[in-house]
């Protein structure tokens, strides 16, 4: 089963290696809970674009107002791991508000507002970890979150949140849409994504072009976070491209996969300063006993519910 390790940076000069971080226990079961909800028209205006009027909080509203063909329905499988929709109630899930809430503590000490997610090589599960990083984002009252899919070369969110091709990036660019017409809202979250579109085999043209700088530069004054989705950092290029035009970076590992000689390579690509830290994804370690207290033993014991002793050996069933 899926682990997740978080392991930000308490300062800028930590080494994300070293840190240690707490470990997740494996999914709880299945545990039906609505879905967060929130009323996009009533929800606060994005901090880039509060102060500079009716007219900006206006064209926000216009931006993220999208017709209903343009919502998405996720309905993941238990083996795409989306556990922030589909087990909301798990410690998966409560792993990603935790880094969402040390994410959102740094923001209020330095500028934090377009997110990296990467990977050293490829299948880290870096796309699973961004697109629980926006769930989670977007659960957090008054934030509106914009999930790019950035890795242009082989996308995959996109995949995961619809069951039909998604224009986006790259039709952009090609000049066959706006970009208002790519953003699709995901369910009733204050969440927002805009795809790759199709895939293009030499993509560094299109993200180290001006016109993508803009791009971005514009979706973020409508966003309080924007998590791009990007592709590994090696052996392509594209990572430290996107890289310089984010705030910060967080790289995923999948241990037992990522050989640290390449680990330390992909790092020295980057900007130490930007590198926020990094997310251990299927991580073996200590297990917390999260279940047994919520939702588990203390809520069968108040609705009279099996004794302890039965409890536990269902547990261990």
């Amino acid at each position: 089963m899926s682990r997740i390790f978080d392991a930000l940076q308490r300062s800028q000069g930590d080494d994300p290696i070293q840190r240690t971080a707490t470990p997740e226990q494996p999914l709880a079961p299945e545990i039906p809970a609505p879905m967060a909800q929130q009323n996009v028209a009533e929800a606060p205006m994005p901090h880039a674009a509060a102060g500079h009027g009716a007219a900006a909080v206006q064209a926000s509203r216009d931006w993220l107002s999208v017709p209903p063909d343009r919502v998405l329905h996720p309905k993941p499988s238990p083996e795409q791991r989306l556990i922030t929709l589909t087990n909301h109630n798990s410690q998966g899930a409560e792993m990603f508000r935790v880094l969402g809430t040390r994410l959102a503590h740094m923001k209020d000490r330095r500028q934090l507002n377009r997110l990296l997610v990467t990977s050293a090589v490829v299948d880290e599960g870096k796309s699973v970890i961004a697109i629980n990083l926006a769930i989670a984002l977007a659960q957090r009252p008054g934030e509106r979150v914009l999930l790019m899919e950035a890795d242009l070369r082989r996308p995959t969110a996109a995949v995961l949140l619809s069951s039909k091709t998604l224009p986006g990036i790259t039709e952009w660019h090609e000049g066959k849409l706006q970009i208002q017409d790519a953003l699709y809202q995901v369910g009733n979250f204050p969440l927002w994504f805009l795809s790759a579109g199709k895939g293009l085999s030499e993509p560094l043209p299109v993200l180290e072009s001006l016109e993508f700088a803009n791009l971005l530069e514009t979706v973020s004054a409508h966003f309080d976070w924007v998590v791009l989705d990007s592709t590994p950092m090696l052996p392509m290029a594209d990572a430290a491209s996107l890289a310089r035009l984010c705030d910060g970076v967080l790289v995923v590992v999948r241990e037992g996969h990522t050989r640290r000689k390449l680990l330390n390579k992909a790092l020295e690509s980057l900007d130490k300063k930007k590198l926020l830290g990094i997310v251990f994804n299927e991580a073996a370690s200590q297990q917390i006993s999260y279940d047994r207290y919520y939702g588990g033993e203390y809520y069968a014991k108040k609705a009279g519910g099996m004794a302890e002793t039965e409890k536990e050996k269902a547990a261990t069933a």
